[in-house]
């Protein structure tokens, strides 16, 4: 590059400059929520990532029935089995030490499917709560006690032994007992119950508790959550099929590789022992790996 290009190239890069300046924009920052600003700066009380995942892990247990033992074991079988197809498929150890990796994931996967159902029930059971609580706490301006009034009534009629805890039983342990953080309980209740239409409830109910004139604005979000329930319905069975027919395309991807080694050793060998042969292996055990998070994500319920 001469002197010549190098100084309209400068000269490019300042008159940019300036009119990014001028225009004050910056395309390295986000466009902030002003409401969303707001609400974490009156409450305070945002959760950790680490608190988060926590709280994912021990909701996925309750609804499965599944302990942290259980599910570690659950892990050491799936990789121990990653790893022995992989020896049979492949006929390299790294290779199927890749494979056995991709497949820790996938008790996370089992978990998350199997407590559909129990998510299911549980939110077919949240709207109601949600507007009991809701009036209780319109009628008292006090959460602590809406949620408490809640608890007692639920528990009255059944045996002692036969408790169930619920997220929000833990709500109200939590403030009277260990942290009396409301804000914070609050974003941990929202954490523990995968409904957007619940999590923008609980949100309304931070902003509530420094402006008591917005418990008003609770009663649409509950008439929203009532709507989108029948359209989750129908979407139900979409979800399925769309599982069905990523795992039918996943299995022919890798059915090709054992056909391969019957049908072209040459080929087979070429794929496994060569160098772009396996990095070519390692992209596609990666690419599936990461659109079976994305499938699981768009297939999620519309109201989660």
């Amino acid at each position: 590059m001469n002197n010549i290009q190098l100084s309209l190239a400068i000269i490019f890069a300042l008159i940019s400059l300036s009119l990014f300046l001028l225009l004050k924009l910056n395309p390295f920052v986000l466009e902030k929520n002003p409401l969303k600003k707001r609400r974490l700066y009156l409450s305070g009380a945002r959760l950790k990532i680490f608190e988060r995942i926590v709280l994912r892990f021990q909701t996925l247990f309750r609804q499965t029935g599944t302990t942290l033992k259980k599910y570690i074991l659950m892990m050491a079988a799936a990789f121990t089995a990653g790893f022995l197809a992989g020896s049979l498929l492949f006929s390299n150890t790294g290779l199927a030490a890749v494979m056995a990796v991709c497949l820790v994931p996938a008790p996370y996967f089992y978990l998350t499917i199997k407590s559909a159902r129990a998510a299911r029930e549980e939110i077919e059971g949240l709207e109601n709560t949600m507007s009991v609580i809701t009036n209780a706490f319109a009628g008292c301006d006090d959460i602590i006690k809406a949620v408490e009034t809640y608890v007692q009534e639920k528990n009255r009629y059944i045996p002692v032994n036969l408790h169930r805890p619920t997220p929000f039983d833990e709500f109200v342990s939590e403030i009277r007992l260990i942290n009396p953080n409301v804000e914070h309980g609050l974003f941990r209740l929202s954490a523990k119950v995968k409904n957007r239409y619940f999590a923008e409830w609980i949100k309304m109910l931070i902003l509530c508790c420094h402006d008591r004139r917005l418990k008003f604005a609770l009663f649409p979000i509950i008439q929203s959550m009532n709507d989108a329930k029948a359209m989750q319905i129908e979407s139900d069975s979409m979800m399925v099929r769309v599982w069905r027919d990523y795992l039918m395309t996943v299995g022919m991807m890798f059915s090709i590789i054992p056909l391969m080694r019957f049908s072209n050793a040459e080929w087979f060998a070429i794929l496994t022992e060569t160098t772009i042969g396996k990095l070519l292996i390692v992209v596609m055990l990666l690419t599936a790996l990461a659109t079976s998070f994305y499938v699981m994500m768009v297939t999620k319920p519309a109201n989660r």
